[in-house]
């Protein structure tokens, strides 16, 4: 069994109503990679959901993932858009250290 071989990455999907110089901004969600074949999957963000436009907002995120397929949790973090931006949330590892 490899279920705990796995390392489980994780990153903060943000979108920034006025772009990103603006300095406001939503965290929409958390990207999570966690599975053997490497997909992802989209968790919702509670800040998100008490929101008017939750369902545009993470539809277009699970675009994002999806568009970008299994290198998605490199490209995320680099990706060009004046709304979207993409932070690695740093993990604890079992062990107590940071992973």
């Amino acid at each position: 069994m490899h279920t705990h071989d796995v390392t489980l990455r994780v990153l903060e999907a943000r979108f920034h109503p006025q772009q990103k110089t603006g300095g406001d901004f939503i965290v929409v969600g958390h990207v999570v990679w966690e599975t053997d074949d490497g997909r992802a999957v989209v968790q919702p963000s509670s800040a998100l959901l008490s929101r008017a436009e939750p369902a545009t907002l993470l539809s277009k995120l699970q675009y994002l993932v999806a568009l970008n397929g299994a290198a998605s949790f490199e490209r995320l973090q680099v990706l060009r858009s004046q709304f979207w931006s993409f932070v690695e949330v740093p993990l604890l590892s079992p062990s107590g250290g940071s992973a």
